[in-house]
Order: structure tokens, then sequence, then C-alpha cells
């Protein structure tokens, strides 16, 4: 089946896309939780979106505390 993991950015927008080929929701869904993405991603087969994943929030240098 044809599978859709986009990656998001700091805003929460689409940044990038990968296009996956997996024999199952199952299998898609246990690939997507293994892939590192910094803000968040959704996986998505056709029309349907399966799953949200949050990322581990790295803060901008902006807002880092100073010492």
């Amino acid at each position: 089946m044809d599978y859709r993991f986009y990656l998001l950015n700091s805003a929460g927008k689409f940044a990038d896309v990968e296009e996956w080929n997996c024999p199952s929701d199952v299998a898609a869904m246990e690939r997507a939780a293994r892939h590192d993405h910094a803000y968040g991603a959704e996986l998505w087969r056709g029309e349907k979106r399966l799953s949200t994943f949050s990322g581990p929030m790295t803060p901008r240098p902006a807002e880092t505390s100073r010492a």
C-alpha cells in the first residue's frame, strides 16, 4: 500500500514528505514510530490520516535561556 509521511516544521506546517510502500497500516505505523522528526509528523494513506506524531521539540536559539 502507498503511504505518505509528512514532516512538520517548527510552525506546524508541512515541510517535507516521504512516500512509502508498506504491506499494511501496522507496518507503516511501526516505520513512522522509528522515524526521527524534530517537530512532528503525520502518516497518511490516501485521503485518510492514520496518525499524528509529536516530535522532540528543540528550542530555537532565541528561546534558549541566558546564564
